[in-house]
């Protein structure tokens, strides 16, 4: 019987006479990461001269990514034995990291006992400093990235489900900046143009650009990271921050992109460390794979969500919306309340297809937030032949990351 993964362990499901199972993977072929050729991209971007400025400041993502950042910073020893730095954890507007949460950061690398560690928090206005201003709101990045000589950027270029793609640019907005910029970014979400690979057009991924443009930066360089589908690293560019996102975000493509000659009556969504913490990452799933989904048929999102709910201001919002008709119209207010795109872009979904849960959280809870609890995979595909005697299935495999689109 196929698998999927949960947690530690895995769930069944079973296959009747008739069934069609397409499972859906990414690429995970690639030669190792060749640290030579890292080498020689470094030398020719001029990393050296960073380097040289004293002790820098090295922005991290938190353990929400996949970043393999702890490898890149032990190359970085190995290559330049001499460098000085501290390092700020770009929280964006989730919690700092637990004792836990820095072993995955800094896995594979020793931090310096002399080395300064800092987390962003975007509600904090007194360590942040303006840079400008944007449709009449003021903007702020955390005030540390202004005190060293040089900055920088490690990030890791996977598919967004509303920014088109992650790294880049969003190790400083929203990885650094203030919780207002982040609310107004993220609204740009409820509108469909925002979707996984896709930044011409995808109204999020633009005002990031327009954002990242407002103030006088100092030196930075960027490392950017393309992942395997075990955080094994394919590929590593380094250069200004748009070249290097530039450069990932084409390799990434080749890796993340399962294209569909089809659509299936039933889409079952697979999501894998460490991006199965909690419902409030569960959400990627659904959104990389539900354009694959038939008319009426149904998307299944697969995570134990073992931290639960996660970032709760999405929760609490849906509580006092108590409708699917109040977050559709709530998304479209001047300044809709941070979080409405989680929800406003369930409601939308649900209205052509059926979007279920199958978690460790509440049902009661995955109701609020307008996913419909399943029970097991076997109970909702008995349900499903019901209708359909023989159902057309695609499983995807690591669906937090891996988008399945249509292509025909």
């Amino acid at each position: 019987m196929p698998k999927v993964a949960y947690g530690d362990g895995t769930l069944e499901f079973e296959l009747m006479p008739g069934d069609e199972l397409t499972e859906a993977s990414p690429v995970d072929d690639y030669p190792d990461w060749d640290t030579d050729r890292f080498r020689q991209r470094l030398e020719a971007t001029d990393f050296e001269r960073f380097v040289s400025f004293g002790r820098v400041l090295i922005v991290v993502n938190d353990a929400f990514r996949p970043t393999p950042t702890g490898t890149v910073l032990s190359q970085l020893k190995k290559l330049y034995p001499d460098i000085k730095a501290d390092f700020i954890v770009a929280c964006g507007n989730h919690p700092p990291p637990d004792d836990d949460d820095l072993n995955t950061i800094f896995e594979g690398f020793d931090r310096p006992t002399d080395s300064q560690l800092i987390y962003h928090n975007s509600r904090d206005y007194d360590d942040m400093v303006q840079i400008g201003e944007s449709d009449d709101f003021r903007v702020y990045l955390n005030k540390a990235i202004f005190d060293y000589p040089a900055v920088i950027t490690i990030g890791s270029v996977e598919p967004h489900y509303f920014a088109g793609y992650t790294g880049g640019r969003k190790s400083l907005i929203p990885g650094l900046s203030d919780i207002e910029t982040n609310r107004r970014n993220h609204a740009k979400a409820v509108s469909l143009d925002a979707r996984p690979m896709r930044l011409k057009g995808n109204p999020v991924a633009e005002d990031l650009d327009k954002l990242i443009r407002l103030g006088k930066l100092p030196e930075l360089y960027s490392i950017q990271i393309v992942n395997g589908p075990n955080r094994n690293i394919i590929d590593c560019f380094g250069g200004s921050l748009h070249d290097a996102f530039a450069q990932a975000v084409a390799v990434a493509e080749t890796v993340y992109c399962f294209k569909a000659s089809k659509a299936f009556d039933l889409v079952i969504a697979e999501m894998r460390p460490p991006l199965d913490r909690n419902l409030y990452q569960m959400q990627k799933a659904v959104e990389n794979c539900a354009e694959v989904v038939a008319d009426s048929g149904t998307i299944i999102a697969v995570s134990s969500c073992r931290d639960g709910v996660g970032n709760s201001e999405f929760l609490e919002l849906a509580k006092k919306l108590g409708s699917r008709e109040n977050a559709l119209k709530k998304a479209t207010d001047k300044n809709p309340p941070l979080g409405i795109h989680k929800l406003s872009r369930i409601v939308g979904m649900a209205e052509r297809i059926r979007v279920k849960a199958l978690t460790g959280v509440e049902a009661d809870i995955l109701e609020s937030v307008f996913f419909e609890p399943a029970t097991s995979l076997n109970d909702e595909l008995d349900g499903l032949r019901q209708v359909k005697k023989k159902l057309n299935i695609l499983l995807v495999r690591d669906a937090g990351l891996l988008v399945a689109k249509l292509d025909f």
